[in-house]
């Protein structure tokens, strides 16, 4: 198998990429499957391909290209499996769902314990809160089946060259995904296709023996002598070999249980807010071009001074919403979603200042604290209904509250209202991020335009604590505790979440992490 590399035209046409192919190996009769596809819009459209092609070359050949090499995929079986396990996972989120999805296939027998409802139930419940403002506190965008990412974009990017990239969205795709996720350059799946893929997950686990216990909270665990004993659910105690505690980042009244039973600390994260410009100006600024046939255009951007934390976007939706994404009452956050189809009016993404202990305090846990007091504020300045604060750009550069809109519509549901987004950050995270809105204009043209719009606040990017652990993802001391995902503080997003899944099954399966 070799994979060819940087092959460029103008068009993403299949007939042409596979004359491209065989003029490049000077062969008819071959088979291919495209490995990677990107754009570059840095002199016009490229698309630009990487392949992988079943054929046999001269090793001279090979050597003679630069753009051509041997490929051999990544062979993810365990060897020396210990299948006689009994595992309890805390958290139907990526990290929960994939390290489950591993030990089943492996036999081991794996019960996963959710506070928050199953899709089907979780869907009512999101709706009737962005209707009625009736929230329920563990059934929400935060808590239930596939975890927050379920109701996001469902972005699929990951900075990592951990081929277990590939195995996470193999499994994607065997569960209902595209194709197209094993090679976009920027994969998705869009909140309404990753509903479904979620639950086909869920069913193919139950088919391999898995129980699923939702609308059940994880309230305590027994740890003596640097074993864990047992988990506790209301008044049901479960008993397994290994416990598995992949909780989400928002699962704050979890870590105020945990902090005199397991180590853990501070970390660094960041809050801001989400931005709106008009979809059609970013694809004009990023492709330089007004062709509708081209995908919805996305951005990553990022500035920074010197001895200062960075100001950066994040969790960027590309034809997306606004959503209100609280977990608590009269607490108030919000994240961006998307549909597979990302065609509505806007393009939003969070845009958001690090903080650290100097900024929130060197407490234990006083970072979630932060967040909730900056959560309470949001919530008041929105009404105490639960209408997200919305701002003009040019107005808060201002330092005055909105009174009129401009040519953007706010797409926050449940709604919004017209604030002064000022009033809710210390000086310095305000101070950075009107910086920051100048200096990325010049990199994004439009990025500060002044009818843009801020709502108000995105608190949930990262866990603001880690939990301590070791080689194996153990609990730091705890022979059979694996503490994963977002909520760990070791991963970021759905991809590096299932990967961190994966590997604390294979610890489990094997008593070993495989290095690559």
């Amino acid at each position: 198998m070799l994979i060819i590399r940087n092959i460029k035209l103008k068009k993403d046409d299949r007939d042409e990429l596979k004359k491209k192919i065989g003029q490049i190996i000077r062969k008819d009769d071959f088979s291919y499957q495209i490995y990677r596809k990107s754009i570059d819009a840095r002199k016009g459209i490229s698309f630009v391909y990487q392949v992988l092609v079943d054929v046999n070359l001269p090793e001279k050949v090979v050597k003679k290209n630069k753009d051509i090499d041997y490929y051999e995929e990544e062979d993810f079986i365990l060897k020396e499996v210990d299948k006689d396990k009994t595992v309890t996972i805390v958290g139907t989120g990526p990290a929960g769902l994939f390290c489950g999805y591993l030990l089943l296939k492996y036999g081991a027998r794996v019960r996963i314990i959710e506070r928050g409802s199953e899709i089907s139930k979780r869907e009512e419940d999101i709706e009737r809160f962005l209707k009625t403002g009736e929230l329920d506190e563990n059934s929400n965008v935060q808590f239930g089946e596939g975890g927050a990412g379920t109701f996001s974009d469902g972005k699929l990017t990951a900075r990592t060259k951990d081929p277990r990239v590939r195995q996470v969205l193999q499994t994607f795709v065997d569960n209902g995904a595209n194709e197209d996720i094993m090679y976009e350059a920027k994969p998705h799946i869009g909140t309404d296709i990753l509903r479904t893929v979620i639950v086909n997950m869920r069913r193919a686990m139950i088919e391999m023996g898995g129980e699923f216990i939702f609308d059940s909270k994880f309230d305590d665990l027994e740890i003596v002598d640097g074993h864990c004993s047992y988990m506790k659910v209301g008044d049901e105690k479960y008993e397994s070999d290994a416990y598995v505690l992949a909780l989400g980042n928002s699962s704050r009244d979890t870590f105020y249980m945990l902090k005199d039973k397991i180590f853990m600390a501070n970390k660094p994260f960041a809050v801001g807010f989400r931005i709106e410009h008009p979809q059609k100006m970013i694809d004009f600024s990023q492709y330089h071009t007004e062709d509708p046939s081209l995908p919805a255009a996305s951005y990553q951007l990022s500035y920074s001074e010197k001895n200062k934390r960075g100001v950066y976007t994040f969790c960027m939706c590309p034809g997306g919403y606004v959503i209100n994404a609280s977990s608590e009452r009269e607490r108030l956050c919000v994240n961006g979603m998307s549909y597979h189809k990302r065609d509505g009016e806007n393009a939003n993404s969070a845009l958001v200042c690090g903080i650290d202990e100097s900024l929130y305090g060197e407490n234990l846990l006083d970072g979630i604290k932060f967040q909730e007091g900056i959560e309470e504020r949001a919530f008041k300045l929105g009404g105490s209904s639960y209408l997200a604060p919305v701002q003009r750009v040019g107005d808060y550069l201002a330092g005055k509250k909105t009174e009129k809109l401009g040519e953007i519509r706010p797409t926050a549901r449940p709604g919004y209202v017209l604030a002064d987004l000022n009033s809710i950050y210390p000086a310095y995270i305000n101070e950075n991020i009107k910086k920051a809105l100048i200096e990325l204009d010049k990199k994004l043209k439009g990025f500060a335009m002044e009818d843009a719009l801020l709502t108000g606040v995105e608190t949930r990017t990262s866990s603001p604590v880690r939990l301590n652990r070791d080689d194996l993802l153990r609990s730091q001391g705890i022979d059979n505790l694996y503490v994963i995902g977002e909520g760990s503080g070791y991963s970021g997003g759905i991809v590096s979440s299932a990967i961190d899944g994966l590997k604390a099954a294979e610890s489990i399966l094997t008593g070993r992490v495989r290095k690559y």
